[in-house]
């Protein structure tokens, strides 16, 4: 019987809930850096637009959508990545509890 996700974690064992505790550590550290990254570009991007005039704001404007379109494709993808390996961590934790509970039979 499948848990349904949406209800939170179901029960890893050992290796599953470290598998999940670094991946959840990994999901924290691209999240600070793709924010401090993306902030720093839009910011640049301001600058250079409106304090500097190197940039023309017309042509700033389809830049700072561009840079948000790409950062939002580029979250997209490492979040559904992130979700897949959970879900794999969550289903070899079962396999190997069945494993076991079959093994002590």
């Amino acid at each position: 019987m499948t848990q349904d996700a949406s209800h939170g974690v179901p029960p890893l064992d050992a290796t599953g809930q470290q598998e999940f505790d670094a991946l959840a550590r990994a999901r924290m550290r691209f999240f600070l850096r793709f924010a401090l990254t993306e902030g720093a570009v839009l910011a640049i991007l301001i600058v250079l637009m409106y304090a500097v005039g190197i940039i023309d704001p017309d042509i700033g404007l389809y830049l700072l959508i561009g840079v948000a379109l790409v950062g939002g494709l580029v979250l997209s993808v490492v979040l559904t990545r992130q979700m897949k390996r959970q879900q794999e961590i969550a289903a070899e934790s079962e396999a190997r509890r069945k494993a076991g509970a079959g093994g002590d039979a």
